[in-house]
């Protein structure tokens, strides 16, 4: 046996014991990070309004509540990101373990995933930093995968598997509400794909779980706002600074909270200097402009849409921000030549060994983009070899709605604002797609040149 598969059979054994030890050192690594920390006064804000019994005068409906309630546990910064990967590693290791039970992919196509999951950087900073995204990015994969679950096996006892991915999806809207319209769609997918009385009524009570977990909100933005809403009340500001995704769009908006553009209508409107923007009525009255704009201009519209699909093509996930120091100023700088600074180190010990961590955080931020970039990229250029293969196999179910999810998505960075942060939700899915594309188009491959035909593989 080769060292290769000895160390391969190693990760397929012990990934988590490895990721537990890679997790600390991207947590130590990208701990000045800033991104998203604006984020944290309004999830503080929650958090004291559910201590004080929801009594406070200020009741604010944006963002949604759930990293809110989560700091009822701590609101101490390395206390949440431990939390987050406890929470990340017992999704993944249940995930893993109903992926092997299930059979939808080969041992090896498993082993592969494992092995990527332990050096994907991406993934570690996605829960080395305090945002709700965390919480999305470990529950998810498990809700589909329970969902799968639950309607390909109808001789079984599926119920309990129907309440725990409907319970799951339940808690991911109230920390990501733009994910609202994505159960109609799966149970579409599913009532289309199955055409059973029993499929209808495991859809129904899928659906009715789900949005019945959000009556709790539903109750609390009807005493803040006066309007019992779904969601929280930033879709219109997202919506109309996407617009900016292509920056010579004809109404001069810049994809940014601070788009001067967007404050000045909104101050203009309601007649208050410095207006926010992400209030009940400043989201309708933006919702409003947004579709006013695209229907009066939709050829800008579609020209918008192409630089947001290209960006979602190349830009990757969130890669962390190593290259940040504890004066949140650059290490090194995070612009320049990266190829220099190594080169440089090469040739020049002495600065190697002066400038050792920097040198080391811009290395990691460096491979975390590539990798993020490359996955995404090539994942897309993969989905339609998996999703063809999925329409013409039985065992299907997972991988349609794992396109489904990231169909979803796509139309949510292009059709209203791209942000990387958003394709990181979905990093598992993305990974998990290149590596079952690529094992299809190997089977081609080896299959063309052994016999001269294709024939379709069950498993990757």
């Amino acid at each position: 046996m080769s060292s290769v598969k000895k160390i391969g059979i190693f990760i397929d054994r012990w990934y988590l014991a490895c990721m537990g030890l890679v997790a600390p050192l991207v947590i130590y690594f990208n701990w000045y990070a800033l991104h998203n920390v604006f984020g944290l006064e309004y999830y503080g804000h929650y958090r004291d309004i559910i201590k004080n019994g929801f009594v406070d005068t200020d009741l604010i409906t944006f963002p949604m509540w759930g990293y809110g309630w989560l700091m009822l546990i701590t609101s101490d910064k390395l206390g949440l990101m431990i939390v987050q990967f406890i929470i990340a590693f017992i999704s993944l290791y249940y995930f893993m373990q109903l992926l092997e039970k299930e059979r939808i992919f080969s041992s090896y196509l498993i082993r592969a995933l494992k092995i990527g999951m332990v050096f994907s950087l991406p993934w570690y900073v996605a829960h080395a930093l305090r945002w709700p995204y965390s919480i999305a990015i470990s529950l998810i994969p498990v809700s589909i995968l329970l969902l799968h679950k639950a309607f390909h096996h109808p001789q079984h006892a599926t119920w309990r598997w129907l309440v725990g991915s409907a319970v799951l999806f339940g808690i991911v809207l109230h920390f990501r509400s733009d994910y609202w319209l994505m159960p109609l769609g799966l149970s579409f997918l599913l009532i289309i794909l199955y055409r059973t009385k029993r499929s209808c009524i495991q859809a129904i009570i899928w659906l009715g779980i789900i949005y019945g977990s959000l009556i709790p909100w539903m109750l609390y933005t009807k005493k803040a706002c006066g309007h019992a809403l779904l969601t929280s009340t930033n879709g219109g500001h997202v919506a109309f600074i996407g617009l900016g995704n292509d920056p010579q769009n004809r109404w001069g908006i810049q994809a940014m909270d601070a788009d001067p553009v967007m404050h000045r209508l909104v101050d203009q409107h309601f007649g208050i200097t410095n207006r926010s923007t992400l209030d009940y009525e400043a989201d309708q009255f933006l919702k409003k402009t947004f579709f006013a704009y695209i229907t009066e201009y939709p050829w800008d519209y579609i020209k918008k849409s192409v630089p947001a699909f290209k960006m979602l093509l190349t830009e990757g996930f969130y890669p962390g921000e190593f290259f940040m120091d504890d004066q949140g100023e650059v290490s090194l700088g995070k612009d320049i030549r990266v190829r220099y600074l190594f080169i440089k180190a090469l040739l020049q010990p002495s600065f190697l060994i002066q400038n050792f961590l920097p040198l080391i955080k811009i290395f990691l931020h460096t491979l975390s983009w590539f990798m993020g970039r490359y996955i995404v990229f090539l994942s897309y250029l993969l989905l339609p070899i998996v999703i063809g293969v999925a329409l013409l196999k039985t065992h299907s179910t997972f991988v349609l709605l794992m396109g489904a999810v990231m169909s979803y998505q796509t139309m949510i960075n292009v059709l209203c604002s791209h942000m990387v942060c958003y394709t990181s939700t979905l990093y598992i899915f993305y990974l998990l797609s290149m590596l079952y594309g690529a094992s299809l188009v190997y089977g081609f491959v080896k299959s063309w040149c052994y016999s001269g035909k294709y024939r379709l593989p069950i498993k990757a």
